[in-house]
């Protein structure tokens, strides 16, 4: 896959600079609610890199940060609305099409606030640029249908529906594949310690660091954005 670098802080906590080619596919999608004339392609062909809203070193942090946390399968993924590369959460459009999975709910884990979980949620992932091309960021596959695994799920930005959720990190996805776990970024010092914990271990992890949600031991990580620079950075 060839890279893209894309200006601007993305609304699912994603920056980048710049912009190269994408080879697109032969196969493409027509999209019923896109843009006029343009086509999206029905596989990812690039790559796109960027600053995290939120970075976790262990699966407690990433389910304190979290929204709520589901073990789901994924029932159908297709193009749906527009994303902003705006720094302003509620920023209205934008020029990154993302990608609307349905997750069939087979059980909550962690569900700080207690709200209504619906059998079936929304999940918004990265999909294409302006001009359609297909584009994986931080080497999040695309979800497929099918896929069942662990959700760390934060609310989307710039919706209304409350049962609309982005992924908290490119770490937020831990698939079920053969009995094992296989991490959304393998890149991830986080991946490696998920990679070797089994399904139930994980499962058992996220019910236990909830309840130390609910008790006041465990807080949510601060957003990278509220980090002190280094002094390398700052100026200092």
């Amino acid at each position: 896959m060839k890279r893209i670098r894309r200006p601007g802080v993305r609304r699912l906590g994603l920056a980048a600079a710049g912009a190269v080619a994408v080879t697109a596919l032969v196969a493409s999608v027509g999209v019923g609610n896109a843009d006029t004339g343009v086509r999206y392609d029905a596989r990812p062909e690039g790559l796109a890199f960027g600053k995290e809203a939120y970075h976790f070193d262990t699966v407690e942090q990433m389910t304190a940060t979290s929204h709520l946390v589901v073990l789901g399968t994924v029932l159908s993924a297709a193009p749906g609305r527009l994303g902003s590369v705006d720094e302003d959460p509620a920023a209205v459009g934008g020029d990154i099409r993302l990608r609307t999975v349905t997750l069939d709910v087979v059980d909550v884990l962690h569900n700080p606030k207690n709200l209504l979980v619906p059998p079936r949620i929304t999940l918004e992932e990265e999909g294409w640029d302006e001009e359609g091309r297909g584009y994986v960021a931080n080497n999040v596959a695309w979800s497929e249908v099918g896929d069942t695994g662990y959700f760390f799920l934060r609310r989307a930005a710039g919706v209304t529906d409350p049962h609309t959720f982005q992924l908290a990190s490119s770490d937020g996805r831990a698939l079920v594949v053969d009995g094992a776990l296989k991490p959304s970024n393998p890149e991830n010092d986080l991946a490696t310690s998920i990679s070797t914990m089994a399904p139930s271990f994980l499962n058992n992890s996220v019910v236990v660091a909830s309840g130390q949600v609910a008790a006041g031991t465990l807080t949510p990580s601060v957003p990278t954005g509220d980090l002190p620079l280094p002094p390398e950075e700052s100026g200092e």
